[in-house]
C-alpha cells in the first residue's frame, strides 16, 4: 500500500510540473520582448500605449549607475489589488525588460536591470485590472565600462 501512495504522490509531482509551467509560458508576452520601440513594447504587452500616470508608485534607483548592467531597482506599489509589475527602459535596445507577476497581496518588487544609455525607466503597474505608470530617470556615468 505505501508504494502505491508513493508512486501516487510521485505522479502528482510530475504533472504540476509539467502543467504549471505550461500555463505560465501561455502568458509570456515574447512579442514585448523582442520590440525595438517603447510604443510598440507596450502595446505588444498590454494593449495600449496611452497608459494613465500615477504618483502612487514608488521607485527607488540611483540617478547615476556606476554599473549600467547591474542597476538595482525596488518598486513599491501603493495601489490596492496590484496584479503585476513590469519594467521598460526607454534606451535599451529591446525596452521591455522585466515583468512580475505578483499573488498574494504583495505589492513590493527587488532586481537589478541593465541600462545600456541614459534614459528613462517606466513602471507599468496592473492594479483592478487598470494600468498606471511613473517614470524615473537613469544616467549611466561616464567612467563606467559598457559592455
Amino acid at each position: 500500500m505505501k508504494r502505491r501512495t508513493l508512486l501516487k504522490a510521485g505522479m502528482q509531482a510530475a504533472l504540476s510540473g509539467i502543467i504549471i509551467p505550461g500555463a505560465a509560458i501561455a502568458e509570456y508576452p515574447t512579442k514585448a520582448f523582442l520590440a525595438k520601440e517603447t510604443p510598440e513594447a507596450l502595446r505588444e504587452a498590454f494593449g495600449t500605449a496611452d497608459i494613465g500616470a500615477t504618483d502612487k508608485i514608488e521607485i527607488e534607483t540611483p540617478h547615476i549607475a556606476s554599473d549600467p548592467n547591474m542597476v538595482p531597482v525596488r518598486i513599491r506599489s501603493g495601489l490596492v489589488n496590484t496584479e503585476s509589475i513590469s519594467l521598460v527602459v526607454a534606451g535599451n535596445q529591446s525596452p521591455f525588460t522585466a515583468v512580475f507577476k505578483l499573488y498574494e497581496p504583495q505589492n513590493f518588487v527587488s532586481t537589478r536591470i541593465r541600462v545600456t544609455d541614459s534614459s528613462d525607466l517606466l513602471v507599468v503597474v496592473k492594479a483592478d485590472g487598470m494600468l498606471h505608470t511613473s517614470t524615473r530617470s537613469i544616467r549611466v556615468g561616464s567612467n563606467s565600462c559598457r559592455a
